[in-house]
């Protein structure tokens, strides 16, 4: 704690307590805001969370609040899971970043066992039970599960917000012995030439700093796990009911509806000037024909490539013993 510039947030936590606060300083706008949080240790633990971190929680616990509504799992998105997961003969999958479960609860109802990791209380208050889910209040980073605990690891639209990605394939790598992982994501070399990007130019830079470049993503999990990886483009359906930052590709009306925008993190960080000369302009567009000037065919498309992939790793051949 000797570099108070660097961290924020202390979360200090007793034996035989559930109890825990957090504090930070003045940072943006949460100044002089205080969090509780409950938790359960054996041993006593003081854990220095990094302003990434914090803000993390605190983002989701703020657009949490309606998530559901708009985040619901898609099932084009859920077939294509199961069919990378289908060889993989796994048993228990460990769901990190679930937010409300929408994902963990369709892979319980197809017979697996899942360990639902979502720090946010916010999400974890909305998910629907399920006798095969059961949820862990933990960071990525810091999954507070046993070694080989899990079969397969997925992380759908999480790795973003990972303040240490590489510390958190770390631990997917204990917890699964050295299984494998499975991660839904987003292309950051491609938002550029996203049309939104059009009206809100800052989407750029803020996706660029959050996503993993596929490469080095790739890179690392091949030299952690020791294995290859694969990386499916995943071209998105002209109705998608999981309402992440691209659902609008082929529909610039939903990013005007404020529920669709309120359950993507890209809009809320932006400050009302910058969303309100966005929503305008994109507005103007749209009455006055501009939009549909430049990009009506995709319209007309069914499908269309915007930059999520599939990325994960292979299946590991076991030798035979004689």
């Amino acid at each position: 704690m000797s570099d108070r510039k660097q961290f924020y947030a202390v979360d200090c936590r007793w034996k035989g307590k559930e109890a825990a606060t957090k504090y930070h300083a003045n940072s943006h706008n949460l100044a002089r805001k205080k969090l509780s949080v409950c938790t359960y240790l054996m041993e006593a633990s003081c854990t220095v969370l990094s302003i990434r971190q914090v803000e993390s929680i605190m983002l989701y616990d703020t657009i949490g609040k309606t998530y559901s509504q708009t985040r619901q799992s898609d099932p084009r998105i859920t077939a294509k899971l199961l069919e990378i997961l289908e060889p993989f003969q796994a048993s228990t999958i460990v769901d990190i970043g679930a937010g409300t479960g929408s994902y963990a609860l369709y892979l319980a109802e197809h017979r697996y066992q899942v360990l639902a990791v979502e720090p946010s209380t916010v999400m974890r208050r909305q998910a629907i039970a399920h006798p095969a889910v059961r949820w862990i209040d933990a960071k990525a980073e810091h999954l507070s599960l046993p070694s080989h605990s899990a079969d397969v690891a997925i992380i759908i639209l999480a790795l973003h917000h990972f303040p240490d990605y590489s510390q958190a394939l770390q631990e997917i790598h204990r917890v699964t012995g050295g299984g494998q992982v499975v991660i839904f994501t987003y292309d950051p070399d491609l938002i550029s030439s996203f049309w939104l990007t059009e009206y809100f130019p800052s989407f750029i830079a803020d996706v660029q700093s959050t996503f993993v470049p596929i490469a080095t993503l790739t890179a690392e999990i091949e030299t952690l796990m020791d294995t290859a990886v694969n990386i499916v483009p995943f071209p998105l359906p002209n109705d998608l009911s999981d309402s992440f930052a691209a659902v609008g590709w082929g529909c610039p009306e939903l990013y005007l509806e404020h529920n669709i925008r309120n359950g993507i993190s890209s809009f809320t960080k932006l400050n009302e000037d910058k969303l309100e000369q966005g929503l305008s302009s994109l507005c103007n567009d749209l009455e006055t024909g501009i939009w549909d000037q430049k990009h009506e065919y995709l319209r007309q498309k069914t499908y269309y490539d915007v930059g999520y992939r599939f990325v994960y790793t292979s299946k590991r051949i076991r030798p035979k013993i004689d």
